[in-house]
């Protein structure tokens, strides 16, 4: 075998790793009832907030010194460190009681501290791999299909995870199929709780054996230690004057800061949201795993966006469907609430596609995994800061009056805290959009866009 053909075959066996690692690491079991989970456990809204908060500063703190060290001392070693963290903050939260004690917030908080550091670990580092793979074998150009492909079976491994993930968590189900089965067995709803968990714990295992199934060349795994740690430092200046001199890299860092916090605010909070609409607990794994069955086709006509328009074209007409999407969640409505929601879900699956797919064409090669950091502590420097002001609005709607009835419904207090903050959601994001706009037109005003 040549060795043209040989680096074919690595890259080709790269994507298939790339691709079963995005999928196991991404389609978690509890998504469905991430919310609920952290209220079962005892905690409350400001708990979670407030956790997530911290999720978000872990990753903003290694975020870009991650993507760094990718570059320098090898994609696959930050891969593998997210294996083994995704594995640890999973078992945290298998240790974790259920009685809202001292033990539970600070097992919480090592959960998110670990998942941040395993988020920034694979930031970057898994699609710079697979794309130097490519590039490498000469197959550059089949990265655009490529991420296409792995959008769409990430979009099957997560509807089978919701479906799964929210079946489990729901004990008179899980009770109902005993029974149905002759068992006599039956388990209580708490127990339940933790089954999502641990099923996410035993994909944290396939993660870990997809990262160590990956390879990349020689010269970027020998590297170590003092000589990584300069080349790191380098790397990250490079990166960041590239993306702040360039119109295009700083206005698709932009973009995505503005159009993922508040969407990925509201993914974090969907479980409350489908119980204040009124969907019963069985259908949260359904409703999830169709919103996620649409990243079975948005990637595609994300990829005819990309061919047709320019980004600046794309950045307003996804920003057009979020306004959308906000102003119909802020309503609540009983079981049709659940239309706007399908608006954030295609504008986030069609934002991570474009961003991707422009940042990845646009780097250069020897600092890509940084540059793709960046984004990512963007994103989450954002995110971060819409946690912290939600548990803050949390906190200011519950000290004055809340008004306890939304279509003809009567709410219990929470749930009436809950809608209220869910109506400030567009024109938070109205306010942002205004604000990078006028930053990137201020920042490139004498340079074509």
């Amino acid at each position: 075998m040549s060795e043209e053909e040989e680096k074919r075959k690595q890259a080709r066996r790269n994507l298939g790793f790339f691709i079963c690692f995005r999928m196991f690491f991404n389609a978690r079991f509890y998504y469905p009832v991430y919310a609920l989970l952290f209220l079962e456990h005892g905690l409350t809204w400001e708990d979670f907030g407030i956790l997530n908060g911290i999720w978000a500063i872990t990753i903003i703190l290694l975020e870009v010194p991650s993507g760094a060290f990718a570059d320098t001392l090898g994609r696959k070693r930050l891969l593998v460190l997210a294996g083994i963290c995704m594995v640890v903050e999973m078992l945290a939260l298998l240790l974790a009681p259920m009685d809202g004690s001292a033990w539970v917030f600070w097992l919480f908080v090592l959960n998110r501290i670990i998942s941040g550091v395993a988020e920034a670990a694979a930031s970057g580092a898994d699609e710079a791999l697979a794309y130097d793979s490519l590039k490498e074998a000469g197959l550059e150009k089949e990265w655009g299909k490529a991420l296409e492909k792995a959008q769409r079976f990430t979009s099957l491994a997560f509807f089978f995870a919701m479906m799964t993930g929210s079946a489990f968590y729901d004990s008179s189900f899980v009770n109902g199929c005993l029974e149905a089965l002759g068992f006599s067995l039956t388990v209580s709803a708490q127990t339940m709780v933790k089954a999502p968990i641990f099923l996410t714990f035993l994909s944290s295992l396939v993660v870990l054996g997809a990262a160590l199934g990956l390879r990349e060349s020689a010269s970027r795994e020998n590297r170590f230690a003092w000589t990584a740690v300069r080349a790191s430092l380098r790397k990250t200046r490079e990166a960041g004057s590239w993306i702040w001199s360039g119109a295009l890299p700083f206005g698709i860092i932009m973009a995505a800061m503005v159009l993922d916090n508040v969407i990925r605010q509201f993914l974090t909070i969907a479980s409350a949201y489908w119980n204040v609409i009124g969907l019963p607990l069985a259908t949260f794994g359904l409703v999830a795993s169709g919103m996620s069955l649409m990243g079975f086709f948005t990637p595609r006509l994300a990829r005819l966006m990309a061919e047709r328009n320019s980004p600046t074209a794309n950045f307003f007409i996804l920003s057009g469907i979020l306004t959308l999407g906000l102003f119909g969640i802020g309503y609540a409505v009983p079981l049709w609430g659940i239309l706007p929601a399908v608006l954030l879900y295609a504008s986030m699956q069609a934002l991570n596609y474009l961003v991707s797919r422009y940042l990845n064409e646009q780097a250069p090669s020897e600092q890509r995994a940084t540059v793709l950091s960046f984004r990512g502590l963007a994103t989450n420097l954002s995110y971060g800061a819409v946690s912290i002001l939600y548990s803050a609005l949390i906190a200011w709607i519950k000290a004055g009056e809340t008004d306890s009835h939304a279509w003809g419904r009567a709410m219990n207090k929470q749930d009436a805290v809950f809608v209220e903050a869910l109506g400030w959601f567009p024109w938070y994001f109205i306010v942002s959009f205004i604000l990078v706009v006028f930053l990137h037109r201020l920042r490139f005003a004498k340079k074509p866009a």
